[in-house]
């Protein structure tokens, strides 16, 4: 099992199209917390009863033994996630106010006060789905989960 969840890091909403690279990817923060692992995250704070609560999304890249494996990890605003099933289906959408058949359904494991999905199919699609929302100019995408 991966050792990278000691590096959380996600969101729940997360953006970026801006002109050049730093503003592009401004939001995004790469890192190397240990000379095998290296993450990519995005955090956003949002207003939750009377402060500000913090959520993460991240890809964590483990390059143990040349492995690479490659797995994500969604940490909800701070306390509100207390889910105890197995496997979580998690929902990404483009649009948060409408399904629609392009959008994104995975079952995702549950980590008591996160969730991830170290499969490497899972990890792809979302990867892929992820580049084809930026592609047609999508500014927001929603990850959607049951508490």
């Amino acid at each position: 099992m991966f050792r990278f969840l000691l590096y959380p890091a996600l969101a729940l909403h997360f953006s970026g199209l801006g002109a050049n690279a730093a503003e592009r990817y401004g939001e995004w923060l790469l890192e190397q917390p240990r000379s095998s692992v290296l993450t990519l995250s995005f955090k956003q704070s949002a207003p939750l009863d009377d402060k500000m609560a913090t959520s993460e999304l991240g890809f964590i890249c483990d390059q143990r033994d040349n492995s690479k494996n490659i797995a994500v990890i969604l940490i909800p605003l701070d306390g509100t996630f207390k889910n105890d099933r197995g496997a979580i289906p998690v929902l990404i959408q483009k649009n948060s106010d409408q399904f629609d058949s392009s959008d994104l359904s995975q079952k995702w494991k549950n980590g008591t006060e996160y969730i991830y999905s170290e499969s490497e199919a899972d990890v792809d699609e979302l990867a892929s789905f992820l580049k084809a929302s930026e592609t047609q100019r999508c500014k927001i995408c929603s990850l959607l989960f049951p508490e």
